[in-house]
């Protein structure tokens, strides 16, 4: 019964694992993301995110794809992105992918790698 109810743990494991879904793309500063989409005066244009790059300070991240979509990532990416820039703060437009699943607007991120 408990070789059963190991199979059954392990298979659903590798089931969620395979559901996870991979975004790459630049790492945004969600929060002046946030304030740029309420007041558009703010930036020169709603797609020049260029003065919302994520540096080592930023707290809430999100993610730019190629096709200009935008996905905020969940407390625990938040953490895993600022880990991962303060690692390198000479980089200044950040590349990152970010592995997870959708859970509504928000990425709950399984690992992220930047670049």
């Amino acid at each position: 019964m408990r070789t059963i109810a190991k199979l059954g743990l392990a298979l659903g494991m590798f089931a969620a694992i395979g559901y996870a879904e991979n975004w790459t793309g630049k790492l945004i500063d969600a929060s002046c993301n946030d304030r740029s989409q309420q007041n558009p005066a703010e930036s020169k244009q709603n797609s020049d995110l260029a003065s919302c790059a994520a540096t080592a300070s930023t707290t809430s991240f999100a993610i730019q794809t190629s096709d200009g979509k935008i996905y905020k990532l969940d407390a625990s990416g938040n953490a895993k992105a600022s880990t991962a820039l303060k690692g390198n703060p000479d980089n200044k437009n950040a590349t990152a992918t970010v592995s997870g699943t959708m859970d509504g607007q928000t990425v709950k991120v399984d690992s992220i790698s930047v670049k």
